[in-house]
């Protein structure tokens, strides 16, 4: 594999958004009532195995084209430095405003190609079925509690007539929502502004939404960058532009594009001196999903100055507490629902991800006790509190003992604690960390490398998630293993081939490409 020119890349990135996209028609998610299955081409398609396969196909090749597209990007940042840019410094030692200037260019150039490859790549995908996630049917049956006068707090969907029809998986059944009562009005709005109109419609309003906030979230983030003195192209290469964030943050259309763009721009914000601008904004984060509470104390910090003392940094968590818990409980109590979010804060200890740390040792720990005629069911869950609880410890010491580190530091620290040793790790939260990895500084070929197989990892978990397929193709064996063998095969050698051109151009030096006046 070369490092492909930036209009076969471009093209490359978005004929495999497009195949996703087509191939979403054969194996999205679509609702048992939807209206989609009066389309007889598309109802062919989904009853067929063929049809499903080359589907499914699509959809894993269309990744990996992706894949190839967004290394070879990442790739050719790094070649400006190691290669033309050299060569343009020393040719130009003589004149350092020539020089500047060039360099200036050159940020214009990689900083242009990344953000039209990130819109062109994620446009397609506003348009298919949802993959990767059936969290979109939640928030459109959610709506329909509030709609219908109901606490999604206190009541499961199964409280709402013709729930399972929408499209929502089963194990929201009897499950309260884990957002925060932002998120919880905006679901109402999406619902009654679409009531008449086919739940499609709400789904693509609920993509729009996660799309919106990609956007806010690449703009805020090329603001830190600059403010930082980081390679823009490269921040915005991770934060936008990779598959893993078109597949969660646009075909899957997750809310945590939105949490991240106000947490990003809380920060930002509290970073220029306006505090209670940085407050508010993550306030409505939390408000969105209330992990980002985590981010609440790193304001408070950041607006007490890195010299203050206790009795001052007291002072502002007080402050930030107090406008982000009364602002909440305020809209809390003007849609009715109270403070019922505060629950959702225990939803990760409720489910688990086979392929989290804390899961597998619980599920360890739980089989040797079983072996010895213990019960293994309450040590796994003893474990997985007993970790969950010592990431909590560990993002209270940093923000104590730590509290000096530089605040994007800070806040990675603490979300990788809390993400990490809990028991349910979904890909989207793998994108919580590589965003603030970004924003921290990932200049290093070793960062490059972390991001680029964390992405392969969480977009190889995306890819074996379970497909929408009649019963009669359920218990079809050879669909998944396909195409599960196909994403297997072909990330490995992409990784394999990036590796090699690494090594063969001898590109050893980082990220920080061109390099910042």
């Amino acid at each position: 594999m070369r490092v492909l020119p930036p209009s076969v890349r471009f093209l490359l990135g978005l004929a495999g958004s497009i195949a996703i996209a087509l191939g979403s028609y054969g194996v999205g998610w679509i609702g048992p009532e939807s209206t989609l299955h009066d389309w007889a081409a598309l109802e062919f398609i989904r009853n067929s195995r063929g049809g499903v396969t080359i589907a499914g196909l699509l959809v894993v090749v269309g990744a990996l084209m992706l894949l190839v597209a967004w290394i070879t990007l990442g790739l050719s940042l790094l070649e400006r430095r190691g290669t033309r840019g050299g060569r343009d410094e020393t040719r130009l030692q003589g004149d350092t405003r020539t020089a500047h200037d060039s360099r200036s260019a050159a940020r214009r150039t990689s900083l242009n190609e990344v953000v039209a490859s990130a819109a062109a790549w994620a446009a397609p995908l506003l348009f298919s079925l949802p993959l990767f996630s059936r969290d979109m049917f939640a928030y459109i049956g959610q709506g329909r509690l509030m709609a219908a006068g109901l606490n999604p707090y206190t009541s499961g969907m199964a409280a709402l007539p013709g729930w399972y029809g929408i499209g929502v998986d089963p194990l929201w059944a009897d499950t309260s929502t884990p957002y925060g009562p932002v998120f919880v009005w905006l679901e109402r709005v999406v619902v009654q502004s679409t009531d008449a109109l086919p739940t499609e419609v709400a789904v693509f309003a609920f993509r729009l939404l996660a799309a919106a906030g990609l956007a806010m979230l690449a703009y805020y983030a090329w603001r830190i960058a600059r403010l930082r003195g980081l390679n823009e192209a490269g921040v915005l290469w991770i934060v936008a532009a990779s598959p893993l964030v078109v597949m969660n943050f646009v075909a899957a259309g997750h809310n945590d594009s939105i949490m991240l763009a106000f947490i990003v721009g809380g920060v930002y914000y509290a970073l220029r001196d306006r505090p209670l601008l940085g407050t508010v904004f993550v306030t409505i984060a939390i408000g969105v999903k209330p992990i980002a509470l985590i981010a609440l104390p790193i304001i408070g910090l950041i607006w007490a100055g890195a010299a203050a003392g206790w009795g001052a940094i007291v002072r502002r968590w007080a402050a930030v507490a107090g406008i982000a818990l009364g602002g909440l409980a305020l809209v809390g109590w003007s849609l009715g629902i109270g403070m019922g979010w505060l629950g959702a804060l225990a939803t990760p200890v409720s489910i688990s991800s086979w392929y989290a740390p804390a899961n597998i040792l619980g599920i360890g720990v739980g089989g040797l006790f079983e072996g010895v005629g213990l019960d293994g069911e309450v040590a796994q869950t003893v474990v997985k509190l007993a970790l969950l609880g010592a990431g909590c410890t560990l993002a209270a010491y940093l923000v104590i003992a730590r509290r000096r580190l530089e605040p994007l530091t800070l806040l990675l620290g603490c979300f990788a604690a809390i993400v990490l040793s809990s028991p349910v790790v979904h890909p989207w939260y793998g994108l919580w960390l590589l965003t603030l990895l970004a924003l921290k500084g990932a200049e290093r070929l070793w960062s490059m490398r972390t991001v680029v197989y964390s992405t392969v990892f969480f977009m190889l978990i995306g890819l074996a998630e379970p497909l929408d397929l009649i019963p009669r193709l359920e218990t079809d064996t050879r669909i998944p293993v396909i195409i599960v063998g196909v994403a297997l095969v072909g990330t490995t050698a992409v990784l394999i081939g990036s590796e090699l051109l690494v090594r063969r151009r001898r590109v050893a030096l980082g990220f920080r490409m061109p390099e910042p006046a």
